[in-house]
């Protein structure tokens, strides 16, 4: 996937004062992502990165599972930031996921909630690699191909232009994170589905949350009425028994651990 970074770190920056009020979706995963870590019991972090923060919801999370930890909640939205919850276990920081501002294996957890699918992810990878500590753990969320298969395939009959962002499949976010060197990786995935009256509501959710189209050869321009029209008639297959228009999005989780003193895991990837 060929995104445009400042793109997506300013379309971030200006969804931050209304993120909190749409971002059901995100809320929902970092629940999900908070259970993984409290079935993970090798788990004793003293200093954490929550990389990719937004407006810092894990914070409090982290603090009341690890109250000993000190949080660098990292973003690459300045007014983001602005909005992590402040406390003398926290720092804020304003920092690119693919050139991360910490020292080298200063951190014993990198967590990440849906932010790797707007990166590279081999670059981002890398660096959170360089971040751990020798046995560190990371825990993330990242979406997975299937994502919007919904508005792909209505699009898809109107013409064959990039309308919806592709993303990687789980199996190669494992691949992946191998070829870096982790250990004990675990890659599985699972479908949430969040209805809307209509596809114009579907879409600006989706800019809202600043996660609309990124690609670098998306359209340009408003999407017409005409279009609209086009795009909530192929859309009508996919409509639920009571009229509202579905968005589903594959969740994936992954879990890996840098090398240190233990010998790791091989990969295990959940069907």
């Amino acid at each position: 996937m060929s995104l445009e970074h400042p793109l997506i770190q300013a379309a971030f920056d200006a969804a931050a004062k209304q993120y909190e009020q749409h971002a059901v979706l995100q809320k929902e995963s970092l629940s999900r992502l908070l259970e993984r870590l409290d079935d993970d019991h090798q788990l004793q972090p003293g200093q954490i990165l929550d990389l990719g923060c937004g407006t810092g919801w894990a914070v409090p999370e982290l603090l009341e599972r690890y109250p000993q930890a000190q949080i660098i909640a990292a973003d690459f939205a300045p007014s983001m930031i602005a909005q992590v919850p402040a406390g003398p276990q926290v720092e804020g920081r304003v920092t690119d996921a693919h050139a991360i501002d910490v020292h080298a294996q200063s951190c014993d957890l990198v967590f990440s909630n849906l932010m790797l699918q707007w990166c590279d992810e081999t670059t981002v990878l890398q660096e959170i690699k360089r971040a751990l500590k020798p046995g560190g753990f990371l825990h993330l969320t990242t979406m997975g191909e299937h994502t919007l298969h919904e508005l792909k395939t209505a699009w898809a009959q109107i013409d064959d232009q990039p309308h919806v962002n592709q993303f990687v499949p789980a199996a190669q976010i494992a691949d992946l994170t191998l070829q870096q060197g982790f250990t004990e990786v675990i890659a599985d995935s699972e479908f949430i589905t969040m209805t809307y009256a209509n596809v114009v509501d579907l879409m600006r959710d989706l800019k809202n949350i600043g996660a609309h189209n990124v690609d670098h050869q998306r359209p340009r321009g408003l999407t017409s009425p005409k279009v609209i029209k086009q795009l909530t008639e192929h859309f009508a297959e996919f409509r639920t028994a009571d009229g509202l228009y579905p968005a589903t999005y594959e969740l994936v989780y992954l879990r890996a651990r840098k090398p240190g003193e233990d010998k790791g895991l091989p990969v295990k990837i959940k069907s």
